[in-house]
């Protein structure tokens, strides 16, 4: 009776974990967007209305990303269905890591995966409730690692070609979230007891459906322009992928002060848990392979802001989940389960019932978007429908915002700055016949072009409208 009730059990755990997911997001449904949120949001509302993907609207992610943003979109225009997607990607992971963990230790492994994600998972200071590209690329990231531990257990090649499948959606979502395929990979061609060439065939297939049809709407838009966004611009950008050491571990030691607060405990039990397995004879092979994979897509670009780390989030909670049954003694084990849950937990519980204006002053980007939520609807009294507008020069989100379109591609700073001939194309915008009405400028032009030439167009082309109360961003008026 105590045998068959285990797994009734384990699996009713999970199912808890996945509920307190759910609960433990839904605050963060009326917290508003971030700049990348809204900008992903509005290139996806551009693209659905027929605008040219990588053309007049351009973005460095590929278009997995830019589907779920659609989809999300269908469901409500809004902010909260943004936030609702991150909601459902968080669920869904925690499912897939109580099933990933369950297959390869056991049901109290799944069941102490599925909780440690459900808490840490929402991780505040990383973003971890934002719908990012990391976390977006974290569910079929999750989904292939699950899918080829279910392949070592039947054997059925169906299973390997989900897991290329998924693996590749992954990379389609952020060109980071390659590590579920590189598990897939690494467990499929390392297995003992497969054939290689049928298995490495069935990844293959998988993985190919997905990139060829992202290859394929490439080639549509247009080849050149869809391949320096995806791949080109990452490779050539001084914050990409060619990035030196020394600025790579400057910019890690300042990211690792905001990190600490979500990951530090999670990444030393994690720790003290691998070390303990690897004394007492434990694999934990697969947990490590998939946190090391993450970690190199990690490292792929340079500027590690906090929602980088949401990437090392899943298999930080796999690598926790299989530690714990190698420790001896139920008391400890649950020692390490509550060292992992109890801290997040309360501190999520704390900034629950933190007053408004706190609330907005801890949560990232919550007081900036009910400044940038002010900021459009003076927009709105300035401008009519599908009048065209600009940024200055990295608020994507007040497009979305303000449901006006923008009148440059590049929405955020750092294409700016890095793609080549951009600040001469909107100096030669600003300075044009065909300038936008209205500028909104968040960021001094000096700052943006330290020649002084968009300080100089701005003066000549424009006149202050007026200045939004209290948030020092200026809106200019066509002269």
């Amino acid at each position: 009776m105590l045998r068959a009730a285990g797994p009734v059990v384990a699996a009713a755990s999970i199912a808890g974990s996945v509920a307190a997911a759910a609960l433990l997001r839904i605050p963060f449904l009326g917290t508003g967007i971030g700049p990348d949120e809204g900008g992903y949001a509005y290139i996806a509302s551009q693209w659905a209305r027929g605008a040219r993907l990588y053309g007049s609207d351009w973005v460095d992610r590929p278009q997995g990303l830019m589907v779920a943003y659609r989809l999300l979109l269908d469901i409500g225009h809004s902010a909260w269905a943004i936030r609702l997607g991150a909601l459902l990607f968080g669920c869904g992971i925690t499912l897939l890591l109580g099933v990933a963990a369950w297959v390869l230790a056991g049901r109290w492994a799944g069941a102490a995966a599925a909780l440690v994600y459900a808490v840490i998972g929402v991780a505040p200071h990383l973003q971890g409730f934002t719908f990012n590209g990391e976390l977006a690329a974290a569910l079929p990231s999750t989904a292939a690692v699950t899918a080829v531990l279910v392949w070592r257990r039947d054997r059925r090649l169906a299973w390997l070609v989900l897991a290329g499948a998924a693996g590749a959606v992954g990379v389609l979502m952020k060109q980071s979230g390659f590590d579920g395929l590189a598990v897939a990979v690494v467990v499929a061609l390392t297995d003992r007891r497969a054939a290689r060439r049928p298995a490495a065939a069935a990844l293959a297939i998988g993985a190919a459906v997905p990139l060829a049809v992202s290859a394929v709407h490439g080639l549509l838009v247009g080849w050149s322009n869809y391949w320096f966004a995806v791949v080109g611009y990452k490779l050539s950008a001084p914050s990409g992928a060619s990035t030196d050491i020394a600025t790579r571990l400057t910019g890690l030691g300042w990211s690792w002060s905001a990190a600490e607060r979500d990951l530090l405990l999670p990444a030393a039990v994690a720790g003290a848990l691998a070390i303990t397995a690897r004394c007492r004879g434990r694999s934990i092979r697969i947990p490590l392979v998939w946190l090391a994979a993450a970690f190199v897509g990690f490292n792929s670009a340079s500027l590690y802001w906090p929602h980088y780390y949401v990437q090392l989030l899943a298999p930080l909670a796999l690598l926790i989940g299989v530690g714990i049954t190698s420790v001896p003694g139920r008391a400890t084990a649950l020692a390490a389960l509550a060292l992992v849950v109890g801290p997040a937990f309360f501190r999520l519980n704390a900034l629950d019932q933190m007053s408004g204006p706190a609330r907005q002053h801890v949560i990232p980007y919550y007081g900036q978007y009910l400044r940038d939520e002010r900021i459009a609807r003076q927009v709105d009294r300035f401008t009519r429908p599908g009048q065209p507008i600009y940024a200055l020069d990295s608020e994507a989100d007040l497009y979305f915002l303000a449901n006006r379109p923008a009148d440059f591609p590049y929405l955020w700073a750092h294409p700016l700055e890095e793609v080549p001939g951009a600040l001469g194309r909107l100096r030669a915008l600003l300075d044009g016949s065909r300038r936008p009405g209205l500028v909104v400028v968040f960021r001094s032009p000096s700052v943006v072009d330290p020649t002084g030439k968009l300080s100089r167009i701005l003066a000549s082309d424009y006149r202050p409208l007026e200045e939004v109360g209290r948030t020092g961003v200026e809106l200019l008026e066509r002269a």
